[in-house]
Order: structure tokens, then C-alpha cells, then sequence
């Protein structure tokens, strides 16, 4: 159900819709009723949408390989993810060799991005989210973060990632492991940094209060929309309760149980 019924009607009033992917449109690869027509609605209407990740465990193109399997037919155009404006960072400031703490599928598009990966003499440290990770690789990381003013970046910092079957550590909890050894926390490029839904209405020339974000995060997604000065909508079909909200200081505009109540919406329209 709604939590906000008597204004429901205004979340299908927006130009542009951006939505979080884990615990928004999927949870693990069970994909959530309703959005293979969501994505048809929305195309048949001409209204601009795209899918933002902060989970840098994956590639752009297995990002792709993913959501294509649900047979959404999403082209690269419609993702925003947390290594995009990581890998935009490195190259405006020549950085060439990385070490990165990051998943063979990240690796493979860091690589075809023209980067060296190496844990030998690096010029930065990248962290990602690495499902591979390794106490070989922490204690190496830890041995350059403890050299003064190292550069080091994240992708972003998410605590943990849901699933199928309940949540896992994600990239914050490895820069927690790093922050107790080293005393260092990086750069964040990923939500809840604004840009990355400005840089994309700034393309559009579309305004902040044209655009709707849906996501089920309170301090990555639905912080990232309050800075950015667009609507938010808090999906409760991943991370965050009810309570959850309650008690934050990043409260959504609006609150609904999943994306499917979008597609209801829209069929009233």
C-alpha cells in the first residue's frame, strides 16, 4: 500500500525517473513484479528513465548481461553506476596504474578502459565492491594507505548489499576494515553524492523538480535526491523499514511498498 494517498497521483507526473536497482527493481535475480511493464509504460510515453547502482561488483556490460535477462532491453545509456564517475575522476587527473580492490568482472572493464592493474607500485588505491576480496589483498592495501597523503578513492560506501538471502558486506565494510588498520577513509564517487543524477539532468536540461528518484536506501538514495533538490520516493521492498524512517533525518517524499504500486499509478493515469 501507499503511504501517501492522497498525493500518490503526483509520482507519474515527472519528465525524467531514475531508480536504484538492488532492492528497488531486483532483489539478488528475482526481478519484482511489475517492471517489465513499468519499462514498457515508460517507454511508450517518451519519458526519459535510468538505473542507478552504487554495487561496483559489476561491469557495466554484466550490468547489462543482467537486467537483459529479465528481457528489459536496457542499453548502456540507461545506467548510471558508482564506477562511472570514479573511472571519469582517474582519467581527468592521469592517474594509470590501480590498485584495485575490486571483482574480475570490475577489472575486466577498468582494463578496457585503458588502466593498469597492479598491487606493486601503484599511483591509487580504488576501492570497489569486492565479493573476492582477500586478507592477502587488505594487508597490502593497508601497507599503502599508511604511506602519508596516499591517494585513495572509493567507489562508494555502502555498509551492506541485500539479497535472496538477507544482506552482505558491502564496499563500506571493507573501507571499515581499512579505517582500523590504517586510519584512512576515501574519497566517495557513488551515492549519496548528487552528481550523480545532476550531471545527467544537466545533459537533459531538465530542472531537479521535473525528476523523481525511487531507491530503498534512506542514506545513499534517498539522501543522494534530497541534495540534488529532486522528489524521492523510499521503496520498502529492500533495506529500509518503516522505523528506519521514522527516525532518520533523510525522510522521502513519498513511501511505498514496491515498484509495482508506480505501475498501478500509471494504469490509473
Amino acid at each position: 500500500m501507499s503511504y501517501n494517498e492522497r498525493n500518490i497521483f503526483k509520482l507519474t507526473k515527472k519528465r525524467v525517473y531514475f531508480f536504484d536497482l538492488d532492492g528497488t527493481i531486483y532483489l539478488g535475480n528475482n526481478l519484482f513484479k511489475g517492471v517489465p511493464e513499468l519499462i514498457n509504460i515508460l517507454r511508450n510515453m517518451q519519458i526519459a528513465f535510468y538505473f542507478l547502482s552504487n554495487n561496483s561488483s559489476l561491469s557495466t556490460s554484466a550490468y547489462l548481461k543482467k537486467l537483459n535477462k529479465f528481457n528489459l532491453n536496457i542499453t548502456k545509456e540507461n545506467l548510471i553506476l558508482s564506477q562511472h564517475p570514479t573511472l571519469d575522476y582517474l582519467k581527468k587527473n592521469n592517474y594509470k596504474k590501480i590498485f584495485l580492490l575490486g571483482t574480475k568482472s570490475l577489472k575486466e572493464e577498468f582494463e578496457s578502459e585503458g588502466f593498469e592493474l597492479t598491487e606493486q607500485d601503484p599511483q591509487i588505491i580504488v576501492l570497489a565492491f569486492d565479493k573476492e576480496f582477500t586478507y592477502e589483498r587488505l594487508a597490502k592495501a593497508t601497507q599503502f594507505l599508511l604511506k602519508e597523503d596516499f591517494p585513495y578513492i572509493a567507489t562508494h560506501l555502502d555498509n551492506r548489499c541485500p539479497t535472496e538471502n538477507g544482506y552482505i558486506p558491502d564496499a563500506g565494510g571493507i573501507a571499515a576494515l581499512l579505517y582500523k588498520a590504517a586510519e584512512r577513509m576515501p574519497r566517495v564517487f557513488g551515492k549519496p553524492k548528487k552528481e550523480m543524477l545532476l550531471f545527467k539532468l544537466s545533459q537533459l536540461g531538465i530542472s531537479p523538480k521535473d525528476a523523481i528518484l525511487f531507491g530503498d536506501r534512506l542514506y545513499t538514495d534517498i539522501k543522494m535526491g534530497k541534495n540534488a533538490g529532486i522528489t524521492t520516493c523510499c521503496v520498502l521492498s529492500g533495506e529500509t523499514t518503516l522505523d528506519m524512517i521514522k527516525n532518520s533525518e533523510d525522510k522521502p517524499d513519498f513511501i511505498i511498498d514496491g515498484i509495482w504500486e508506480l505501475v498501478n499509478e500509471f494504469n490509473k493515469a
